[in-house]
């Protein structure tokens, strides 16, 4: 497998995009751990720069007080060394890709992958958290195809590389990732989403 050795990204970022529940964080993790690059997660951020949790925040400030603050992140990270030097993974929030501000500096930024999952795996997946504000519902299911409905041809734009993920472990998903975005490192003016 290709994912044991290092990436060189010229000092830009693996991105990774996709619904709550796709694997993020998961991914985000493993590939970190077996490649040494350092990862980000930015709801974790947000949540220690606020001193609030996510539910909290949209429960006292609202959706759009929250997308705000990851546009601020963003613009930071964008800016602001070690970020804008050096190599990270950045996992982000499911709908960080709302905000056409937010889907222009994430390419910007580096190799964005968009992680993809069935509305059926994510409820799955997300069963067992409260921390998710958006599914705080009787219907998870449809809340999620309404969700993945809006932001499917966001994600679709803003990403280099897209990766299923509802019927892989994490390994497979990590070597993909890798292999592609070596690639992408090497030629990134080949890129396109496939």
């Amino acid at each position: 497998m290709s994912f044991c050795r290092p990436i060189d990204t010229k000092g830009r970022l693996i991105i990774l995009i996709g619904m709550m529940g796709c694997g993020k964080t998961t991914v985000g993790k493993e590939l970190s751990r077996l490649t040494g690059i350092p990862m980000l997660d930015m709801d974790t951020i947000i949540e220690e720069q606020i001193g609030k949790s996510i539910p909290e925040i949209f429960q006292e400030s609202g959706e759009a007080h929250f997308r705000a603050l990851e546009t601020a992140l963003l613009r930071y990270v964008e800016s602001s060394p070690p970020f804008s030097t050096s190599s990270f993974i950045i996992s982000t929030g499911g709908g960080v890709v709302l905000s056409p501000v937010n889907r222009s500096i994430l390419r910007r930024l580096g190799f964005v992958v968009w992680l993809d999952a069935s509305a059926e795996v994510i409820v799955e997946r997300t069963s067992r958290s409260n921390n998710r504000p958006l599914l705080r519902t009787e219907d998870r299911l449809q809340v999620i195809q309404n969700l993945a409905d809006k932001r499917r041809n966001l994600y679709q734009e803003t990403a280099h590389l897209r990766i299923e993920t509802s019927g892989l472990d994490v390994l497979p998903v990590v070597d993909v990732l890798h292999a592609s975005a070596s690639e992408f490192f090497a030629n990134p003016e080949s890129a396109s989403i496939s």
